[in-house]
């Protein structure tokens, strides 16, 4: 009987660890849930678009390491820090004061073009990336929620995004394509965006709630391997 007792005794004590596990599980992912606003990292998006006509160059648009600052405290002036706004030399980031995202485009199907076969540079120098965004603020209350009676929101109309150094340089993709031939490769861009003024009641905290993008194009005017080409993405991506 003593051993019976002991045996049952430890089931008991496991069926309880087991639980108590699945309890913790449970509360961290609880937890998780409740950390993941609008300010914390958001998840890669990708978006795959048709070539712009038929045996053309298709593309894989990535959106990618929003940044939205909560609190909203941006330095128009500042180079370094949390409340920083402007990018030092070869800075090719959204900053943690003003707040931004970026954007990777990957071509396809460019080895398979007759200016490429033949060897034949771009006839333009750049590919240029263009998007609707939406940038919406607001306050705290002193208990972290948002007022959304204090909320407006800042919008651009197909904002020409900043070009990621060389990497949006037509001669340099068609150069990667080359150069790795089991790779493709596409340009690359950013958007940082202008500081806001952003005026809260007393007790209350300047705040970036969201970040939308819309309507992405990406183009050029090339004669010889890309054509005179536009993709686009309606999106919509969020930060």
């Amino acid at each position: 009987m003593r051993n019976t007792r002991i045996a049952r005794s430890t089931r008991n004590v496991r069926t309880k660890r087991r639980a108590l596990s699945r309890l913790t599980i449970a509360l961290l992912a609880a937890t998780g849930l409740a950390l993941s606003g609008p300010g914390t990292a958001q998840a890669t998006t990708t978006t795959d678009i048709p070539a712009p006509t038929a045996g053309g160059v298709s593309a894989t648009v990535k959106f990618y390491d929003t940044v939205v600052p909560q609190p909203y405290n941006p330095d128009p002036t500042a180079y370094f820090g949390d409340r920083k706004c402007l990018n030092t030399y070869h800075d090719y980031d959204a900053t943690p004061g003003c707040g931004g995202f970026k954007l990777g485009v990957t071509l396809h199907n460019v080895r398979n073009q007759p200016g490429y076969l033949a060897d034949l540079g771009s006839t333009d120098y750049w590919f240029k990336a263009y998007a609707d965004t939406a940038r919406t603020f607001g306050c705290l209350r002193p208990d972290g929620t948002f007022d959304h009676g204090t909320s407006f929101v800042v919008r651009t109309q197909q904002q020409e995004l900043l070009r990621t150094y060389y990497y949006a340089e037509a001669n340099w993709v068609l150069y990667e394509h080359r150069q790795y031939p089991t790779r493709d490769a596409g340009p690359h861009f950013y958007m940082n965006f202008p500081a806001e003024t952003v005026d809260c009641p007393e007790g209350m905290t300047p705040t970036q709630y969201g970040l939308k993008v819309t309507n992405v194009k990406i183009t050029i005017a090339d004669d010889n391997v890309f054509g005179h080409s536009t993709w686009s993405a309606a999106g919509p991506y969020y930060g």
